[in-house]
Parts: structure tokens; C-alpha cells; sequence
């Protein structure tokens, strides 16, 4: 009897390894142009949204600053209630001061954004849903700025970190430089 069990469990376990199902592939999509039409906030590229979040069905919500001249922030959630996606936030004073900053970096043992980015870095944390979210925080030389992008983790195979990074790379120049508070941006 002891024999046809362990025959029996031997068979079950090869048929489940067997049939279970192949692993998800990485998706190593560029997020393209960041910024590129469709927008979603007046600035937010849909595209890119949608291969960083992996949501198809969302809402996005955009706010403004300076009296509805610049870019506020941009929320998007995915249609099941509470389901995030990505949140880009500018603040112009930062709320955080540069010890503030660091202490956050440690914390959540962030690594430097790569050369030529200037100021800041990248991490990953928890939510109170116990779901990990990557995250940029970068900043002016001054600490008068702060732009955060946060991407909830979750697309099979995909690198959200990396996502985050590249959001940055590519709204810095738009909402960080010097020059960027001088250019208004459609939030419309």
C-alpha cells in the first residue's frame, strides 16, 4: 500500500510539473517617449503608462501649480477601487528637507540615480497593502524642487525601478531645469 502511494504521489507531482503553466516572459518594452501624444495629465504619455503600469482600463487625474501654469502631478489607478498604478508628483518648495532626504534614502536603502541625472535616487518600498512600490525622488542642486515618481510593482517580468528611472530621465529636463519654470505646460 505504502508503495502505490508514493507511485501515486511520485505521478500527481511529475503531472503538476508537467502542466504548470510556462513563466511569463520579461517584457522588456522601452517606455518610448514619456511625454509623446496621447497624454493623460497634459503630459503623461499613455503609452507609457500603460507598459509601466500594465493597467489598460485606468483613471488618471493631473493637478497643476503655479496658478495652473506647470505640471502638478499625475495619479493613475487602475478601474478596481484602490488599484494604483503610477503617481508623479512636482513640489516646488520641496517639502523635504536635504536631511530629510537622506534619511529617506537610507531607509529604504536607496541607490544613486545614474551619472548625469543629477541629485537624487532610487528605491523600492512597501505599502500598507504589503505591495512594493518603486520609487525616484530626485531634486534641483538647491533643493527648491522635487520631482517623485512612484510605480506600483507588479507586471510580470517587468523592471519597475528601471521605469521609474527612465519617467525621470525624461521629465527632469521638462520639470526640473532651471529653465523649466519659465515654460508653461498644457495641463488641460
Amino acid at each position: 500500500m505504502k508503495s502505490r502511494l508514493i507511485l501515486f504521489t511520485g505521478a500527481v507531482s511529475l503531472l503538476v510539473a508537467c502542466s504548470s503553466p510556462s513563466s511569463t516572459p520579461p517584457d522588456t518594452r522601452a517606455l518610448g517617449d514619456v511625454t509623446a501624444e496621447p497624454r493623460e495629465c497634459g503630459l503623461i504619455s499613455s503609452d507609457a503608462i500603460k507598459i509601466a503600469t500594465g493597467l489598460t482600463e485606468y483613471s488618471a487625474y493631473g493637478t497643476t501649480i503655479d496658478m495652473g501654469r506647470r505640471f502638478g502631478s499625475c495619479s493613475v489607478g487602475g478601474e478596481a477601487e484602490g488599484e494604483q498604478g503610477l503617481l508623479i508628483k512636482m513640489f516646488e518648495p520641496s517639502p523635504i528637507s536635504p536631511e530629510g532626504l537622506e534619511n529617506t534614502k537610507r531607509v529604504n536603502r536607496g541607490n544613486d540615480l545614474p551619472n548625469g541625472l543629477g541629485p537624487g535616487f532610487v528605491a523600492r518600498r512597501g505599502n500598507a497593502q504589503g505591495r512594493s512600490i518603486a520609487f525616484v525622488y530626485g531634486w534641483t542642486g538647491d533643493y527648491e524642487k522635487l520631482l517623485t515618481i512612484n510605480i506600483m510593482e507588479g507586471v510580470p517580468g517587468r523592471d519597475s525601478a528601471a521605469d521609474a528611472v527612465e519617467f525621470f530621465r525624461q521629465l527632469r529636463p521638462v520639470l526640473l531645469d532651471e529653465r523649466s519654470g519659465e515654460e508653461a505646460v498644457d495641463v488641460g
